[in-house]
């Protein structure tokens, strides 16, 4: 296992190496396909010294022999290619699994603090950047690698002073890779983190498109768009110019030091000191040597432009979730439904305190009305309760076990979320439902949504259950998909439930359905819900009442009516005395409609 502390490209490489069979297999025709080249210039020397000598009969021989190994090396090549390819693709999908897993077990802090943007140019563009590494730089590096480490023993072998001579590409070329390549490395990193920025603004303005024309600011968001993206382009441009003086600055380099080795083995072969066959075999490896430095150059950018991208993927990887399994965490099969908060104290950022000396308990089968003026805390209980975050001080028990020792897993199937934005996959209907529970039948699904007065609806869609919801269910009314995720909700079969002001975006009519609904998945339940209209949680066993974090009463509705505190005031604002006897008519006309609806 790699490590966080080793280097970016270390850890990608680590990646490859699990494949060790075949990446033995690939870097084993690699080295033949090497040795196969390495040898071309070694035969042109030959054919060169025999010619001198007159040996002419033997042409022939010579020719088809370059041709021979050209076209071995190019099979060993293809094959072994092939192999690396594969090496890295399975390298690709492991790191991709892993950045998939990770994501699904961060805690919900960490995307508070995220642009939803960047985080998908990390897990598209920067992946891609990644990926374009191991599908094409590895493969050029390692055919490169080894076919340098064989020309340099086929070099020294015949003659060790010309080999230092060709060896003289080698400082400058490295030093064009270090001292361009640093230039480059600090663009890519600035050019990724700037489309990152990029992809938020847009996805904003797309989800905000409603907003954005009912104020007139088309232009104005179209100019930000601009003015991003023409950052972003600055910083890219300026990466790919400095990346592209590497090849041709190197194929510079490489043909001065042709023509040193052509001039200082002319001198040798005039002197006597190796053959005429000897100075073209050196010129043919200056060229090759050089070809391969160019190869490498080229590489550069993919090299960096990953260790950019892989830089911000393994920032993913290596967060650790602040909400976790702790060690012996235990297994909750089922549960009564009985909740304790215990002096429960909470901050999302230090040195804000949201919640103060939370205590309350909740029996099983009750119903618990959470109300309360906005960030008064409500949601904050029940995100405390399902472990979403941990408390700073207090405990929350469920059945008298601490939450903290259960696992995530068990603690969240026994707690169902009906969310106050109604949240559904562009799925089938079926497939909504069945994401309730691993394993439901599509029978229990069915009465699931025949429970939560969905079903009629979901019959008159086209395909009916198999109705694919484009857009997250955007063809839907907001009634609607609440209703389907109360379905949902009904198919998970927790034992405790929690309503997030569900009712707070629909007319009277669809409220009536969704309370009908909400009525039948309760029962024998240990529920929660958040209300905004405190006409929803009247018949409620007890209403928890905060203000600023702080519980300043529970009750039942009569008993709070009757103290005329702090709930009662909230009441009276929805309810003035004037329409007192309008809400009063109101409920006996919903009773009447319900039943009619019934």
């Amino acid at each position: 296992m790699r490590t966080k502390a080793q280097p970016t490209i270390i850890r990608l490489l680590s990646y490859i190496t699990r494949q060790r069979g075949r990446l033995v297999v690939a870097i084993s025709f690699f080295v033949l396909g090497a040795m196969s080249m390495a040898f071309q210039p070694l035969i042109f020397g030959l054919a060169v010294n025999e010619l001198a000598e007159g040996n002419s009969s033997r042409a022939g021989t010579f020719a088809a022999t370059i041709i021979g190994i050209a076209a071995t090396s190019g099979c060993l090549s293809y094959v072994a290619n092939r192999q690396l390819a594969i090496v890295a693709q399975r390298g690709m999908q492991d790191l991709r699994d892993e950045l998939a897993t990770k994501m699904q077990d961060l805690s919900l802090s960490f995307f508070d603090s995220q642009s939803s943007g960047d985080l998908n140019a990390r897990v598209t563009s920067d992946i891609e950047t990644v990926n374009q590494f191991f599908s094409s730089a590895v493969s050029r590096v390692v055919s490169a690698g080894i076919t340098v480490v064989t020309m340099l023993i086929i070099m020294f072998s015949l003659d060790v002073v010309m080999g230092f001579v060709v060896l003289l590409i080698v400082p400058l070329s490295f030093g064009v890779v270090v001292v361009l390549g640093r230039r480059v490395r600090s663009d890519f990193a600035d050019y990724q983190r700037l489309v990152g920025e990029v992809n938020g603004y847009v996805e904003e303005v797309i989800e905000g498109q409603r907003t954005v024309q009912a104020f007139g600011n088309q232009a104005a968001s179209a100019a930000k768009v601009r003015e991003l993206s023409n950052t972003a382009r600055q910083a890219d441009r300026s990466a790919q110019f400095i990346s592209f003086l590497m090849q041709p600055t190197n194929g510079l380099v490489n043909n001065l030091d042709v023509a040193l080795v052509a001039l200082v083995g002319g001198a040798r072969a005039v002197s006597g000191t190796i053959s005429v066959g000897d100075v073209v075999s050196f010129v043919g490896y200056s060229q090759q040597f050089g070809g391969q430095a160019s190869q490498l150059s080229q590489v550069v950018t993919q090299v960096l432009s990953a260790v950019a991208g892989g830089n911000r993927v393994f920032e993913i990887l290596d967060h650790e979730p602040e909400v976790a399994d702790v060690s012996g965490a235990t297994r909750m099969h089922t549960a009564n439904g009985k909740v304790d908060f215990d002096q429960v104290d909470f901050s999302y950022v230090p040195g804000r305190q949201i919640l103060f000396d939370n205590d309350f308990q909740v029996e099983p089968g009750q119903l618990i009305g959470l109300v309360g003026p906005t960030g008064a805390g409500k949601s904050t209980i029940i995100n405390l309760l399902t472990r979403f975050y941990d408390v700073q001080a207090g405990h929350i028990l469920l059945d008298d076990r601490n939450i903290v020792g259960l696992t995530l897993a068990d603690l969240r199937r026994r707690c169902g979320v009906v969310l106050q934005v109604p949240f559904l996959f562009s799925e089938t209907v079926m497939y909504n439902l069945e994401y309730g529970r691993e394993g439901a039948t599509k029978e229990e699904c069915i009465a699931a949504a025949q429970q939560a007065e969905a079903h009629s609806f979901i019959e008159r869609l086209p395909q009916g259950y198999d109705t694919v919801l484009g857009g997250g269910g955007e063809s839907l009314s907001q009634g609607q998909r609440q209703l389907l995720t109360i379905a949902r909700a009904i198919v998970s079969e927790p034992d405790v439930l929690i309503l997030d002001e569900a009712t707070s975006s629909v007319d009277t009519r669809t409220e009536r359905r969704i309370q009908r609904a909400f009525d039948a998945l309760v029962s024998e339940r240990t529920s929660f819900v958040i209300a905004h209209r405190l006409s929803t949680v009247k018949d409620a066993n007890a209403i928890i009442v905060l203000d600023r974090g702080r519980i300043v009463e529970m009750a039942s509705h009569d008993q709070l009516m009757d103290r005329r505190g702090f709930y009662y005031d909230l009441f009276m604002e929805q309810f003035p005395p004037g329409l007192e006897v309008a809400f009063a008519v109101t409920e006996v006309e919903n009773e009447m409609a319900s039943k009619r609806e019934a």
